[in-house]
Formats: structure tokens, C-alpha cells, sequence
């Protein structure tokens, strides 16, 4: 059984941002009574975002933080309960299948399993009620929403990560030139709690890649480019029309590509292209 560590604990203890770099995929064990299946996908209807607990819905199987954006990363797991109600006559008691799940607890590693931790692990405390089967095989599910990088990670992975040349910047030439040197990161991920009739329940691990990088989700589209007799400037920019609406907004800087409008007035730094100038100088590219 975990040891339940204190949530609202600082993250203490220097960073660990060197190992190898490999992918792995989320483990399922289907003979245990509580596991997380899978990370849902959010979808986008209007302005609204929504993830459902549809296990056939859609789901991701890897995901991308882009520091340029985001210091954060959350995840929204599917969580399964099969447990099929019993009795207990140890405890005279009825046994219920309802779980009451508490929380989670958090390791980041370096690329595999056996990785380097990326800061201690730590929990996040949520309650979610995840429903009793529906028949032996049909698990009952329910989806939560976890920090799994917190900012204190996010903002020292940013360091690591983006390698940012200010060379000749100016207010005239804000945009510096940027490289990414990408990280792989493993989420493991362990839900705990009770049952109804105060069981404790624990996941198998759950492990979850993440791919940490510096501007890689910001796009460029042809048309966000604003012709000169609209803007001050003469070189390119992220000026031009509306963005556009997709699964980006629900949590930019997060697993999905990134229109450079959605950021280019409140990040110029990474939104706005190289050779762009607010004041209609001539800027290197």
C-alpha cells in the first residue's frame, strides 16, 4: 500500500533533468476491481469543452506540454470499478461495488520505469465516486481532472528545455531565436480509496508519456499573417483574422496544436514570428 503523501507539501528537492529518453504506453491490468483505463480526449462543441466517462469515446494515448504556453500538465484518467457486490461475514457486513476514490499519487521518471524521478512524488487529493459494474465484465467508470506536472516542475523543465538566443531582441525586435530541446517524460499514476463498505482500494499503476518541449505546438497559419496596409509592421507577424476554435482552447500549450493567434498579443516572446516588429522596423529572421 502507498504511503499517502501530503498534497499540499512543497516540492522539495532538486530537480532530476538528466536520463534517457524513451516512450512507453499506458499499462491496463483487467483482473484487478479498480485500474485506469485510459486518458480521455477532451471534445469542443461551441465554446464549451467536455470529456465524458465514455470508455469508447475519444481517448490519448501520449501527451505533449509546450512550456512556451504552459508550466502545467493535467490529465483527465478513465477510471474502472468491477467490483461485484458481496458479503462479508468476517465483518458481518454487506459489501458494496460503489467505489469512493481519494486521490492519486504522483512519480514523474525520466523516460522509462526505472528513469531518474523528476521531483518527489507527491498526491493529489480528489474524491471521485466511480459506479458499481453494470454485469462481470462491463465496469462501472468515472473520469477525474489531476495536475500531474505541477508548475514548480513545468517552470524548471521550461529551463531545461527551451533554449532561448536574445541576441539583438529590442522592444522594435521582440522575437529572440528559439530552439527546443525536447524531454520524454513518464507519468505513474496510482488511484486509492473505498469502497462503500470502507475496503481500501488501490489501481495498479498507470504510466502515461509526455513529451516536454519549447514552441512545438504553436502554428503559423498562411492567413494569420496580416498584409502590411493593416498593421504597422512590414516584416511577418500573427496579426490577421480570428483563430480558430479547437481542442487546443480547452487547454492551450496542452497535446493539441496551437493557432498563433490564440497567444500572439499576450506571448509575442513565442507566438509571433521571427522578423516580427510592433513598430515597422526591419527585424533579423
Amino acid at each position: 500500500m502507498w504511503n499517502r503523501l501530503n498534497a499540499s507539501r512543497p516540492l522539495l528537492g532538486a530537480l532530476v533533468l538528466g536520463g534517457v529518453l524513451t516512450s512507453a504506453s499506458g499499462c491496463v491490468d483487467n483482473t484487478v476491481s479498480v485500474y485506469i483505463r485510459q486518458v480521455q480526449a477532451p471534445t469542443v462543441a461551441g465554446t464549451m469543452c467536455t470529456v465524458t466517462s465514455d470508455p469508447t469515446s475519444q481517448s490519448i494515448t501520449e501527451g505533449t506540454l509546450d512550456v512556451a504556453l504552459s508550466d502545467s500538465y493535467t490529465l483527465t484518467p478513465l477510471i474502472a470499478n468491477q467490483l461485484i457486490t458481496g458479503a462479508s461475514m468476517e465483518q458481518r457486513r454487506a459489501e458494496t461495488s460503489t467505489l469512493n476514490i481519494q486521490g492519486f499519487v504522483i512519480e514523474l521518471h525520466e523516460g522509462s520505469p526505472e528513469g531518474a524521478l523528476v521531483g518527489p512524488a507527491f498526491s493529489v487529493y480528489q474524491n471521485v465516486v466511480v459506479p458499481a459494474a453494470l454485469a462481470a465484465g462491463t465496469p462501472g467508470y468515472a473520469t477525474a481532472r489531476i495536475q500531474v506536472i505541477p508548475p514548480q516542475i513545468g517552470q524548471a523543465l521550461k529551463t531545461a528545455v527551451c533554449r532561448i538566443d536574445r541576441t539583438g531582441v529590442t522592444s522594435d525586435c521582440p522575437v529572440p531565436r528559439v530552439a527546443s530541446v525536447n524531454r520524454r517524460i513518464l507519468v505513474k499514476m496510482t488511484a486509492f480509496g473505498e469502497s462503500l463498505g470502507q475496503n481500501s482500494v488501490e489501481s495498479t499503476p498507470f504510466y502515461f508519456p509526455v513529451t516536454v518541449c519549447c514552441g512545438c505546438l504553436i502554428q503559423f497559419p498562411l492567413e494569420s499573417d496580416a498584409p502590411a496596409t493593416m498593421t504597422s509592421g512590414v516584416g511577418p507577424d500573427c496579426s490577421n483574422g480570428m483563430p480558430i476554435i479547437s481542442a487546443s482552447s480547452c487547454a492551450p500549450g496542452q497535446d493539441f496544436p496551437v493557432d498563433c493567434r490564440m497567444c500572439s498579443s499576450d506571448t509575442p516572446e513565442f507566438c509571433q514570428p521571427r522578423g516580427f516588429s510592433p513598430t515597422g522596423m526591419t527585424c533579423p529572421r
